[in-house]
């Protein structure tokens, strides 16, 4: 409305109420002027001056009527422009109130969305927690299911390693004891052919090689009720170390002799000591363990 209206100054209501006084002052001035010059005309007393008077007179009521009705326009736009600015006053108000209101819901919702991320955030990182600790659960479940099943198969295969186990050692200890034996009497023999000069010792070589035969061909002795298969080898393994310590120190009275001699005897030599691949234990008895142990 406001920008249909031709541009124009607008005075204050103050100026105008003090313009319109004004005019009215100087309409009642004129007003006496008019009275006063209708009695001079009819008294035919006028002269010149005084009908330029008038004529000045009527022009300033003319002025006056057009001043009044500008003015009137002026009040009137005044009027329009002020109900245009409550208008826009009450506008502005209200804009401001949504504006202040789409303000606060924006920070709600930024303040929802931040939650929802952040719950979001917990829960995926809580899912791949939980994950995490399932598998290791089924993991520590097989590991244990595994070992449940492991201990029954290790006690049975210590069950069936034990008398196999047993039973080479035993061997091994007797294959050791016949080597030994064969190698004592194959020094004996060899001292036997020396000459005369063994002729002293030969009694206490007869003598060990009688002792070493008698325990070749003695029965192994019993086991003591009780005793487990460790307590039978400790005992064959303290008698195989007794015979070749007796055995030594009875040799040393019985291998002087000369170099010619020697000479003689060195084609004759007894039988080798069983190596560490003589005594390795059958193929049969290595047993291992099933897989998954």
């Amino acid at each position: 409305m406001a920008g249909k209206l031709e541009p124009r100054e607008v005075e204050s209501p103050k100026v105008v109420m003090e313009d319109g006084e004004g005019q009215t002052e100087s309409s009642e001035k004129t007003e006496d002027l008019l009275e006063m010059v209708k009695k001079l005309q009819k008294e035919g007393s006028l002269e010149p001056q005084i009908e330029d008077l008038i004529n000045r007179i009527h022009e300033l009521q003319q002025a006056k009527e057009k001043s009044s009705e500008e003015l009137g326009e002026a009040q009137a736009l005044w009027e329009a422009l002020r109900r245009d600015l409550d208008s826009l006053n009450g506008e502005k108000v209200h804009l401001e109130e949504v504006l202040s209101r789409k303000q606060e819901a924006l920070r709600t919702l930024q303040l929802y969305c931040q939650r929802k991320a952040e719950e979001v955030q917990r829960n995926y990182m809580l899912a791949e927690h939980t994950e995490q600790i399932s598998i290791q659960k089924s993991q520590i479940t097989e590991t244990q299911g595994q070992r449940k099943l492991g201990l029954p198969m290790e006690e049975q295969l210590e069950d069936l390693i034990g008398p196999h186990k047993d039973l080479w050692e035993f061997q091994m200890l007797k294959r050791r004891l016949a080597w030994e034996i064969r190698a004592l009497q194959s020094s004996q023999e060899q001292l036997l052919t020396e000459g005369g000069t063994w002729a002293r010792g030969g009694g206490g070589a007869g003598a060990a090689g009688g002792s070493l035969g008698a325990a070749h061909d003695a029965p192994p002795a019993p086991r003591e009720a009780g005793a487990g298969p460790a307590g039978g080898r400790g005992a064959a393994i303290c008698r195989l170390k007794a015979e070749p310590e007796k055995l030594r120190g009875e040799a040393p009275a019985q291998t002087q002799s000369t170099p010619e001699d020697r000479d003689g005897s060195g084609e004759q030599a007894g039988p080798q000591l069983p190596s560490e691949g003589d005594l390795a234990p059958p193929m049969e008895l290595v047993l291992t363990a099933p897989p998954g142990q």
